[in-house]
This record gives C-alpha cells, sequence and structure tokens, in this order.
C-alpha cells in the first residue's frame, strides 16, 4: 500500500478527474441490470462508429486479414459496424462484471470446461491460459471461487498510466482472489506459480514489438513467447490452455475453458510453441469473430521493420503466412534519380521472408522496373487509371492490407491517393512537402542522396542506415 500511496501523490490534476468520473460511472453501474448496461454499451458503439472514421479504417484493415483480404468496403461496412457495437458494448459490460454480485455473476456468465480445466491446474501441475481479447474477457477475473482445489489463481496484465485506477482496477480484479502480475514488475512471482502449480492466464494476442514474429491469421506480426516461456519453466509439469469469452445474447457470455492445446512430437523450441498458440487462438476467434477487440493495430509496423529471425522461426513463415509484408515504393520523377533505387527495391523484397513490394512510378519509368528483380507490382502515374483504382484492382488487392510506404517521390494529390487504402506506416524524404504526415523521416544530406552520389552500390551503402537492411 506504501507504493500506492506515492502513486496517488504523483499523480496529475488529470488523473484526479479521469479516477473521480470513473468512480462516478461504476456507481452507476453497479446499481444498473447488466442487460441495460449492454444496450447503453450498444447505443454508444453506434455512436463511436459514426465519428470514429480512423477506427473503422483500423477494424476493416483487421477484418480483411482476418476473414478475407479480397473484401470491399461494401461487403465490410456491417461487419464493421457490428464489431465496434459489440467491443464497446463488451467494455461497458466488463465494468459491470466486477462490481457484480454472486448471484448475478451466475446467471448471466456461464463457465464451459472448469473440471478439465481445474484437474490440469491441480497437484502441482500448472495451466497456462492463452487468452485473446474478445468479448468479456474480465470474466476470467470473477471466477476464481469455483476453482476450489487450485492453490493458486492469477493473470498476466499491463499497468495503466494513471495510478490512482491502476490502484481502483487492481483491487477490483484482485477482491475475488486473483492474483495479478504485471511484467513491469518482472516475471519471479510467475515462474514461482510455474513452478509450483495453479492457473495462469497470459492475454496472448495482442502486438509486442519484443516479441516473436510469426503469423497470426497468416499474417506476420510481433506476439508475445510468454507462454511458451512459462510452459517450458513447468518441466513436464505445464499445460497449455486456449481460454477465451464469448457473447451469447444481450448481457450473457460464455467462458470456455476446456480446450488443451496439445503440441505436437517435437515442439519444444518458444517459436514452434508460441505458432501453435496462434494457431489455437485463431481457432477460438474464428468461432465468434465479430467478438474479437480488432479496433487496435494488431499487425503493426515499426520504422525496424525488419525483425530478427532464427532459421526455426523462418521455416514457420513460410509454412504458414497466407498474406505478405506489403511494401509501396514511390519513386522519383526523375529517371537517373529512380536508376538509383534498384539496389534498395531489390533488398526491400528480399529484407524479411513475407515481403512483397510494389512500385508506383511514371509511366515512361516501367521498362525500368520491369527488368529489376524483386518488383512485385508496378502501379504507373501520370495515365487514364487512377494511382487508387489500380491498387484496388483483383489482382493486387487479393493480397491484403499494405503495410509500408517509402514516400521517395509524388506530391499530395499521390498522397491523398494512398493514404485512402491505408497504410499504416509512412517514410520519406524530411524536406517532403507532406513530412510532418510522415511516421519516419530521413536527412538527404545525411543519406547523401542523391546528390553526392554518382553509383549503385554507393547508394545502397549508405542507405544501409535507413533500416540495417542487409543489401
Amino acid at each position: 500500500m506504501e507504493a500506492s500511496t506515492d502513486h496517488k501523490k504523483r499523480a496529475g490534476v488529470l488523473d484526479h478527474i479521469s479516477y473521480l468520473l470513473y468512480k462516478f460511472i461504476c456507481i452507476l453501474i453497479k446499481m444498473t441490470d447488466v442487460r441495460a448496461v449492454a444496450l447503453v454499451g450498444r447505443a454508444v458503439g453506434y455512436v463511436v462508429w459514426a465519428v470514429a472514421a480512423r477506427r473503422r479504417r483500423i477494424v476493416a484493415r483487421n477484418l480483411r486479414i482476418v476473414i478475407d483480404p479480397t473484401l470491399h468496403a461494401n461487403k465490410l461496412s456491417a461487419m464493421i459496424r457490428r464489431n465496434m457495437v459489440r467491443t464497446v458494448m463488451n467494455l461497458a459490460c466488463s465494468m459491470k462484471t466486477g462490481l457484480m454480485k454472486e448471484r448475478e455473476l451466475k446467471r448471466f456468465i456461464h463457465v464451459e470446461g472448469a473440471d478439465i480445466f481445474e484437474r490440469c491446474g491441480s497437484n502441482g501441475h500448472t495451466v497456462v491460459s492463452c487468452i485473446p481479447h474478445a468479448g468479456n474477457w474480465e470474466a476470467l477475473a470473477r471466477i476464481r471461487p469455483i476453482f476450489h482445489r487450485v492453490p493458486r489463481y492469477a493473470s498476466m496484465y499491463r499497468k495503466l498510466s494513471n495510478p490512482l485506477l491502476e490502484d481502483f482496477i487492481y483491487k477490483s480484479r484482485t477482491r475475488y482472489g486473483c492474483e495479478m502480475y504485471s511484467k513491469e514488475d518482472g516475471l519471479r512471482e510467475v515462474l514461482k506459480l510455474a513452478h509450483g502449480g495453479g492457473l495462469l492466464g497470459v492475454l496472448s494476442d495482442q502486438f509486442t514489438a519484443e516479441g516473436i514474429y510469426l503469423p497470426y491469421f497468416g499474417k506476420v506480426t510481433g506476439v508475445t513467447p510468454l507462454p511458451a516461456i512459462i510452459y517450458k519453466r513447468c518441466k513436464g509439469k505445464g499445460h497449455l490452455f486456449s481460454v477465451f469469452t464469448r457473447n451469447t445474447a444481450l448481457g450473457h457470455w460464455d467462458t470456455v475453458l476446456g480446450r488443451e492445446i496439445h503440441l505436437p512430437e517435437g515442439c519444444e523450441s518458444l517459436s514452434d510453441i508460441t505458432m501453435q498458440v496462434n494457431l489455437a487462438l485463431e481457432k477460438c476467434q474464428n468461432e465468434h469473430i465479430l467478438d474479437g477487440f480488432w479496433m487496435h493495430h494488431r499487425w503493426k509496423t515499426t520504422e525496424q521493420f525488419v525483425p530478427e529471425m532464427d532459421e526455426d522461426t523462418r521455416a514457420l513463415v513460410h509454412r504458414y503466412m497466407r498474406l505478405p509484408f506489403r511494401i509501396i515504393v514511390v519513386c522519383p520523377d526523375d529517371f537517373s534519380e529512380a536508376k538509383l533505387l534498384d539496389p534498395v527495391v531489390h533488398a526491400l523484397s528480399i529484407c524479411r521472408p513475407d515481403a512483397q513490394v510494389t512500385v508506383i512510378c511514371p509511366a515512361e519509368q516501367e521498362s525500368l522496373w520491369r527488368s529489376i528483380e524483386g518488383v512485385h507490382h508496378i502501379i504507373l502515374r501520370g495515365v487514364k487509371t487512377s494511382v487508387r483504382e489500380q491498387l484496388e484492382a483483383d489482382e493486387i488487392y487479393k493480397d491484403g492490407p499494405f503495410d509500408v510506404l517509402f514516400m521517395l517521390g509524388g506530391g499530395r494529390a499521390l498522397w491523398r491517393q494512398l493514404q485512402s487504402i491505408f497504410p499504416v506506416f509512412t517514410i520519406g524524404w524530411e524536406d517532403h512537402p507532406l513530412a510532418k504526415r510522415f511516421r519516419l523521416c530521413y536527412n538527404r544530406e545525411e543519406t547523401s542522396y542523391p546528390h553526392s552520389i554518382h553509383t549503385k552500390s554507393e547508394y545502397a551503402a549508405r542507405f544501409k542506415k535507413f533500416h540495417n537492411i542487409d543489401l
């Protein structure tokens, strides 16, 4: 409690305001039937869907990945609306879940597979629960009292930036016997639980830049290896389970606990085990895909978009990859400058096993880029068909959303067309008129482009500074 007091002393004015507002909302929710909370949540969800255009685009991107990359806006719109409304409803009801009385909890939360879940977490054994962000996942903290034979019941979580809210929600989650561990506090207590036995939940489906890069729904992204690490520390007494919640009716949820992840023979490395976890989570979410929390960037891109991969991981990427990592390169108008990009474009095409490069260039450069190895698609500027229309042609659109845009040429009109297809990370020169809109900018002088370079090899060597790409 001493640490909690220190946190409160450091809390700012906005922290206090949001804390008091949250407490006030909790008082209202506690007095309200969960079905009424769900109805209000749905109403708020419709408002969020109507006004949050950027969130709609994020959901559209994610649903193309998890359902079908060929889905266009006319087919996606209804799915986007339903997912956003349901997500906001689930978030509102998750607040109610922590405030429910036992009688309410038994009425509205149905537990499935508790017997096998408890049996595998008893007698010194440990269950590592791999949980996706779907449905009302706060219900998993409330069901601790039904597991009488399990010595410890815990979950990993991420601390909130507001220390007052952090203390309040931490106490709410632990009130019924669930232990909560934050990754910021280290893994000592988590590993103790792994050795001593019990049930441990890990929200396993969010992006992490420090994780292992493996396919999730067929597209490579950073995933946490934590379930695999904990499982290996159990030394033969561990069990991996996929655990999730699903919305079955207004104000009603199932918590599905009884699905053990059976690892195939020879599955021992962190990458192999993590891939099996990914496949199990995909199977769970595919059953109720619109229950998923798709309003955040699950398949992120960072400036270090070339992850380190060992041979085992690369083999898994080749085996389970369905959608490529898509890179757009907008070439300079000047032909001599564009020629210098030859080794760079080739390097981008081989920088990771799932890379795919699309070049956007003036019509007079078409023959140049058709002769360059590693260019998958060529989009022409200055022709009758717009860039956007060409990018949305079936042959190109079917490979899924774009990930990175290198804006090394082009102007405002082209930029507007490219933003409509929503690449999630844009890179370009800091003297570009739109540089303030880019996620990452490069200085021409530092990279010596293009004025002091006269050979491709010299330019390739200096381009290496961009992302440590092996050219």
